[in-house]
């Protein structure tokens, strides 16, 4: 029942979700924007400043890493924040570039505020004008002294934003959003109500609906991009990137395996179910997703 009401709450009213957790990674200096350029398979360039990009990157076999956000906070200053850690990676991969990577992910607090109320709870929380902010922009804010920053990004398929503010004023920024959204239906959820509205919005997950490459014990086990439904992030256009070579040979023959959503008739999770060919007893897949 408590999974039912957290629920209820990012698709009625507003729910929030801590992800302090998430990985985040500051990528500043003259050459960030072709470090990550490099980096990613999209082209980062059409980033602008105050805008957040969604974006993938792959070892050189072309399987992917992670995937994640990109915020573009000033020119030449880049937030990065990702499920898995990824530190050694960057600092790998930087070599070369005038650029440096820092990690931020126990000095900067974060709070998913998604749900149809979640702008009303927080233009009561006095962030004014944030009906105003279109999809994958940020906006900075003065809050207890320092700043918040706001994206109009999330994980659940509704309105949403991500709130980005310093350790310290984590608690003050929850008190303020629980005051605001008193009448506003707000309610603090769990990994398992985001996790239903994420599969419902076709958002994929690193751990849950591909193995990131660097954690991959097993020849095979990693996917490209082409492989999860994600071919519209890869860019041969651009410069060369990490990968580029193997995913173009792919793109010439064909790929190994295809990403498919399946919808389940019946009222039983289909998690870690098998699923059986029409007409034979022979598994073709599982479904490791709730």
């Amino acid at each position: 029942e408590q999974v039912d009401f957290e629920y209820f709450a990012i698709r009625n009213g507003t729910a929030v979700f801590d992800i302090c957790p998430m990985s985040k990674y500051l990528i500043e200096g003259p050459e960030a924007g072709d470090f990550l350029n490099r980096l990613f398979t999209r082209d980062v360039r059409k980033i602008s400043p105050g805008r957040v990009g969604y974006g993938v990157w792959c070892n050189d076999a072309g399987q992917v890493q992670d995937d994640g956000t990109l915020f573009h906070l000033a020119p030449g200053r880049y937030r990065l924040c990702s499920q898995e850690r990824c530190l050694d990676w960057l600092l790998w991969s930087a070599l070369g570039f005038d650029v440096r990577v820092t990690e931020q992910t126990a000095d900067v607090a974060a709070l998913a505020v998604q749900g149809p109320t979640s702008c009303a709870t927080l233009l009561a929380a006095g962030f004014s004008g944030l009906e105003t902010l279109r999809p994958f922009e940020l906006r900075h804010y003065p809050f207890g002294g320092g700043e918040c920053t706001i994206s109009r990004t999330g994980f659940t398929g509704d309105l949403g934003y991500e709130l980005w503010t310093t350790a310290e004023l984590a608690l003050p920024l929850w008190d303020a959003l629980f005051a605001a959204g008193r009448d506003r239906i707000i309610r603090p959820i769990g990994a398992t109500a985001l996790n239903i509205a994420r599969i419902e919005a076709g958002f994929i997950q690193a751990g849950a609906d591909f193995v990131p490459a660097e954690a991959a014990v097993r020849h095979g086990r990693g996917r490209s991009p082409f492989e999860l439904g994600l071919d519209w992030l890869v860019d041969f256009d651009k410069p060369h990137f990490t990968g580029r070579r193997a995913l173009l040979a792919e793109r010439a023959r064909g790929s190994r395996y295809r990403f498919v959503r399946l919808d389940v008739e019946g009222n039983k999770p289909a998690n870690n179910s098998f699923v059986f060919g029409p007409g034979k007893r022979k598994v073709v897949g599982t479904v490791t997703s709730a």
